[in-house]
């Protein structure tokens, strides 16, 4: 079964053409990366497959859902990009943890014993469970990273779409990020993530979308590390290249 299933999708944005006859299909368990250069169109595919950007034209359903008629969200973990977790609210790295369960929560129903184990795990498997009673903003930038990771986490999600979550981070939390995400896709768990360097993350990638102005440029196997020596036919994927993309298409959003 697909979990995202996107075809001919075309997304405008402040009457700018983003992205443009798009298809692309998830399925349950694919650990997908999303490349290409800056201004590609990456960003705006991850969030249009999570329903926060509205389609031109084309078709999009979730979990064999159409978009409009889906309202499973708590099946979906979301971490959008160099989003602050701080906010200036005296929030502590628990708490905001805790929120990830907000979605499984009823007006009849309270935090319970599930809720409280969900969060525990998530802070051990982003390498954050001593640091659960800290305020969210004396943390560094890569731990603050892994609050958000582990925020979504905590809503046991069985898709994870992530927004370049290694962009900023320091190595030892690129590594501690890959075994949270190598832990939920061993688990069946389904992973679409935007990458500009894949780093640690590399081993877990079993496909890659490579966009160029707004488009997909291929879909298959990831790229190798630079210096392999290429089979004929191969396709080097550069994602840093310097690409301009088209006046009709905006910047990466």
């Amino acid at each position: 079964m697909s979990v995202f299933d996107l075809q001919h999708g075309t997304v405008v944005l402040g009457g700018r053409r983003i992205l443009e006859e798009v298809s692309v299909t998830v399925d349950e368990g694919e650990f997908v990366a999303i490349l290409g250069a800056n201004g590609s169109g990456k960003t705006t595919l991850v969030r249009t497959l999570v329903g926060l950007n509205p389609l031109e034209a084309g078709t999009l359903t979730v979990f064999g859902t159409p978009l409009a008629r889906f309202r499973e969200w708590p099946r979906l973990g979301y971490v959008p990009q160099r989003l602050s977790v701080g906010g200036g609210v005296p929030a502590t790295v628990g708490e905001v943890v805790a929120s990830g369960r907000t979605g499984r929560l009823s007006r009849f129903r309270r935090f319970s014993r599930d809720d409280r184990a969900a969060v525990a795990h998530a802070l051990e498997d982003v390498g954050l469970s001593d640091r659960a009673g800290d305020p969210v903003a004396t943390l560094s930038g890569g731990q603050q990273q892994r609050v958000l990771i582990a925020r979504a986490l905590a809503g046991e999600p069985e898709v994870l779409v992530l927004d370049e979550p290694t962009a900023g981070v320091d190595a030892d939390s690129q590594d501690t990020l890959a075994g949270a995400l190598g832990h939920l896709s061993n688990n069946g768990g389904s992973v679409v993530l935007v990458a500009h360097e894949l780093g640690p993350l590399a081993g877990l990638i079993g496909r890659a979308v490579v966009l160029s102005h707004g488009q997909v440029q291929s879909d298959g196997p990831p790229p190798q590390p630079e210096g392999h020596h290429a089979a004929p036919g191969h396709v080097h994927v550069h994602p840093h290249a310097d690409e301009q993309p088209p006046s009709t298409f905006g910047l990466d959003r």
